[in-house]
């Protein structure tokens, strides 16, 4: 019985015992596998990121223009004029200079966020203490601006001062260029559903006007009284504002800032003016109301909320006629005379045009100034 255990016991023919040694191997290759694919997997997902797409070179020209009119405007929202910008070219790096003090903090992070809106691929940088910003694409150095110390203060003009402000541009650059053509700074607000908006903010710009947008928003008579496609209407939601706003800052190039293109309704609708307002903060834009409507709640909501703004003074054009709209900028110069200040607001009609031309000796006669609006806003 012994003996048939003992045969029992015996390991098989040809069978060999596991060794200890195996196992530990096994698990070690295990381990190196899976250890390599995550490293694989590590290193596909980093070049994936830092993968870049090439840029169609004209494509890039486009973003690199509209990069400069992002910095320009930057510029003009501190404070700065088109007289104060200069700017050459070496190579592919276009140098700039201005004369003042750098933008505030608050005005190059709504920089940043705008080129970054253009494309992921910009870079700002900002050096304070070596008075300069540089905008790179792709890594490399693409704009250079230098702030130079300004010249020492003049004595402020205390005289009062008349802004004009015309409405309704974009739909006929003739009527942008007679405009141009009677030399006087009159503020520029364009309309953004319109065929030659970037275009005629484009060409104002060029010639040292103020640009503005002309926000289309919801009138009472809608719609009979029709403010144009993609309006800013009391029934959208928060998003859906926000994103048409957002594309108006996109076909309109420079401005510093807007006013109601009709809206008795939407300025007398908190909600959505407060969904406008709060962009327009973040953006470093300031507000006029045209004072559409009498129950407007635009003007308040803007004080309340810390946005710059001012209210419209006088229409100058209800009547299309040149005799009336040259007594209504009378009525003007006299108001600012009285007060200190006054904006105006009219249209581009060819009475209109013609008026402010027959106007320009009043408007320029040493009594009064005539300014940007943006130098009438509080």
């Amino acid at each position: 019985m012994a003996q048939k255990k003992k045969r029992q016991n015996k390991a098989a023919p040809g069978r060999k015992p596991p060794r200890a040694g195996q196992g530990v191997r096994l698990a070690f290759a295990i381990l190196f596998l899976c250890g390599f694919l995550v490293t694989s997997l590590i290193l596909i997902a980093r070049v994936r990121e830092s993968y870049r797409p090439p840029v169609n070179p004209q494509r890039v020209e486009t973003l690199l223009a509209d990069a400069r009119v992002e910095v320009e405007n930057t510029l003009l929202r501190a404070g700065l004029t088109m007289a104060d910008m200069e700017s050459s070219q070496r190579g592919e790096l276009t140098l700039m200079q201005a004369r003042g003090d750098l933008p505030k903090e608050e005005l190059l992070r709504q920089l940043s966020r705008r080129l970054q809106r253009l494309s992921p691929r910009f870079r700002l940088l900002v050096a304070r203490q070596q008075r300069l910003i540089e905008v790179s694409f792709d890594d490399r150095p693409r704009l250079r601006l230098e702030f130079r110390r300004s010249e020492p203060p003049v004595p402020a003009d205390t005289r009062p001062a008349v802004a004009i402000i015309m409405d309704d541009l974009g739909g006929n650059l003739g009527a942008a260029r007679n405009l141009l053509a009677t030399g006087l700074p009159v503020t520029f607000s364009v309309l953004p559903n319109t065929r030659h908006a970037a275009e005629t903010a484009t060409l104002a710009h060029r010639y040292g006007r103020e640009v503005m947008i002309h926000l289309p928003m919801e009138p009472l008579g809608y719609p009979a009284a029709n403010p144009g496609r993609d309006a800013l209407m009391v029934d959208l939601p928060d998003e859906e504002l926000r994103s048409r706003f957002l594309h108006y800052l996109e076909v309109v190039p420079y401005a510093v800032g807007g006013n109601n293109h009709m809206g008795s309704r939407f300025t007398a609708d908190a909600r959505g003016m407060r969904v406008i307002l709060e962009l327009m903060k973040a953006e470093g834009l300031f507000f006029v109301d045209s004072r559409t409507s009498g129950a407007s709640v635009a003007g308040t909501l803007a004080r309340k909320l810390g946005v710059p703004s001012a209210d419209r003074d006088v229409f100058l054009d209800n009547r299309q006629d040149v005799a009336a709209i040259e007594a209504q900028v009378d009525k003007l110069v006299a108001r600012a005379l009285k007060r200190g200040r006054a904006i105006g607001i009219c249209h581009p009609y060819p009475e209109t045009i013609q008026a402010l031309a027959n106007k320009k000796d009043l408007l320029q006669n040493g009594r009064i100034r005539m300014v940007a609006a943006s130098r009438l806003i509080r």
